[in-house]
């Protein structure tokens, strides 16, 4: 299926949602243009770890959208993901994952500000709940405005952070695993990245490169 042939498929996937369940208007509010792109950058997410050796198998008969970040539940659809030369899974991924930061590991009073939402993440296999900033190997953001605002610098900088002090560059947890060599400047090595549609947010790169944020470019 094309591009234009899959967009027209969610779309469809999406006003059929809205017919059967138009008294969900919290989650009838979250299917929008941004729901759409995480699903185009999962497809990416998931040819990319394909391409780097890894084997991927869809747990569940259908994706569930969320209205908000959640908890890793084994029993919620999600991809089990079997590193390079190992026989099963030892990861999975799931989507709107709401993590336990590196301040709140630290924190002597931990209040709101201790939790944030990455749209993906990538986590061992025995990691349920919500999962600890060291427990995350890959966490990507999708920002599907079509003109990317500095203020969301602000943003993955800060989950950047939460994720992981900065450090001289290491092989990535993923590449650990037997994944093609990726460094990161980061402790714990956990890969970030954010996805955009505008094609001039790569003007934005160079700084947050050194923290670990890898800018991928993912047009609709």
């Amino acid at each position: 299926m094309d591009r234009k042939k899959a967009i027209a498929e969610v779309k469809r996937v999406f006003s059929a949602y809205r017919k059967i369940r138009p008294s969900d208007q919290k989650l009838l509010k979250a299917l929008t243009d941004g729901k759409l792109y995480e699903l185009f950058v999962l497809a990416y997410v998931v040819r990319d770890l394909t391409a780097r050796g890894f084997s991927l198998t869809f747990v569940g008969k259908s994706l569930k959208f969320k209205a908000g970040p959640g908890y890793i539940k084994l029993s919620d659809p999600h991809f089990e993901v079997i590193p390079p030369r190992a026989s099963s899974s030892s990861l999975r991924l799931f989507v709107n994952i709401e993590f336990e930061t590196l301040g709140a590991a630290v924190a002597a009073v931990p209040d709101l500000s201790c939790h944030h939402e990455i749209d993906i993440v990538v986590v061992a296999d025995v990691t349920t709940g919500r999962p600890t900033y060291d427990q995350i190997m890959l966490g990507v953001e999708c920002k599907s405005e079509a003109s990317l605002k500095k203020e969301t610098l602000k943003e993955v900088l800060g989950i950047r952070r939460e994720l992981s002090y900065l450090d001289k560059p290491s092989p990535s947890y993923l590449t650990m695993l037997g994944g093609s060599s990726v460094d990161v400047p980061a402790r714990p090595p956990s890969e970030y990245w954010l996805a955009f549609i505008d094609p001039t947010a790569t003007q934005y790169s160079a700084s947050p490169a050194r923290f670990g944020i890898q800018f991928t470019h993912i047009p609709i």
